[in-house]
């Protein structure tokens, strides 16, 4: 009787110290059921300011662009416009001092800016080499991740504009996995050490409509919460208490067959 007390007390402290969160390890990302929600009016979209670590791709014309519409290379068809499409498109990395370093003009400092900003700004300093320039600046490395509601589907997905909805957002990555909640969709977004967290119900018409009207950002984290499969889950931490109680039991065993001997 005292070696099952003895054997009971060791799987306690097994399971206290090692398996205090048998039940669903893999959920990430929870909130407390009084969580404070941010306000939906801050998902509205909003036009990317460039920061450090962005990569641009940077085209340069003179004459307004006059090239990229001239009516002389229609005959060529599709295929000359984009090559004049594609022209002196180099990428260019903003650096950790808030610049990029540009033909001719050199380091310039960049951060801040939100596209059209930074184009204006160039188009000036560029007018002293070109006439009437004309410059378009696209950022390649925008991407946000998902995670659909099932464990391996994640994916980060790459964006190329300011206008991608939550909805949009979900479909390039293939959907609401079938374990997720379509009613718990969240959207963690800014400074990871303390985000906003806005919360999205997709299980209905009205409320697919209110996602739709929600745009996401650069390095947002959309988060479908998983599904809860209790029977499944019992199981497993049944499988896990069973074999705690084996070890506990064969330890105790071995420290006194050590002992009496």
């Amino acid at each position: 009787m005292k070696n099952i007390r003895i054997a009971l007390y060791l799987l306690v402290l097994t399971i206290v110290f090692s398996s205090c969160r048998i039940f669903n390890p893999s959920v990430m990302l929870k909130t407390k059921k009084d969580y404070p929600y941010a306000v939906a009016e801050d998902t509205l979209a909003r036009d990317h300011l460039i920061k450090t670590g962005d990569i641009l791709t940077f085209r340069l014309f003179s004459n307004q662009g006059f090239k990229i519409i001239d009516l002389s290379t229609l005959d060529d068809g599709n295929q000359a416009r984009q090559q004049i499409n594609s022209q002196n498109a180099f990428p260019y990395l903003v650096e950790a001092d808030s610049s990029i370093n540009l033909p001719i003009l050199g380091r310039i400092k960049i951060v801040g800016f939100n596209l059209k900003e930074a184009e204006a700004m160039l188009e000036t300093r560029y007018s002293d080499y070109y006439q009437e320039p004309y410059i378009l600046l696209q950022i390649q490395n925008r991407r946000i991740t998902v995670f659909p509601g099932k464990g391996g589907d994640a994916k980060v997905v790459p964006i190329t504009n300011e206008y991608i909805t939550i909805v949009e957002a979900l479909a390039l990555a293939g959907g609401i996995s079938d374990g997720g909640k379509a009613h718990r969709v969240k959207v963690f977004r800014g400074d990871l050490k303390n985000p906003e967290v806005f919360e999205v119900d997709m299980s209905s018409a009205i409320g697919l409509a209110e996602a739709n009207m929600h745009y996401i950002r650069a390095n947002d984290i959309v988060y479908v919460e998983p599904s809860y499969f209790v029977a499944k889950q019992v199981l497993s931490a049944t499988g896990q208490i069973m074999a705690l109680i084996t070890n506990s039991i064969a330890t105790y065993l071995i420290v006194t067959n050590f002992a009496n001997r």
